[in-house]
């Protein structure tokens, strides 16, 4: 199996990448909220969610990521 990282496919893969991290940090949080831990960890969870956020707007060259948590 040959993957390609760069060019016009990578785009699409570090796309991919930045989406599955958006979906761990946001499961991570719900999970967070749900269970009430401490404030400074569920701030830790959303600072996670706003960078997996910038990420994939890079990625998609666009400067708006919809999210409701």
């Amino acid at each position: 199996m040959m993957m390609r990282i760069g060019g016009a496919g990578g785009t699409r893969w570090g796309s991919h990448i930045a989406s599955v991290h958006l979906r761990t940090d946001y499961v991570r949080l719900s999970t967070d909220v749900r269970t009430g831990a401490d404030e400074r960890k569920i701030r830790s969870d959303r600072a996670a969610i706003v960078e997996s956020r910038r990420d994939i707007a890079a990625t998609r060259n666009s400067g708006l990521v919809d999210l409701t948590v």
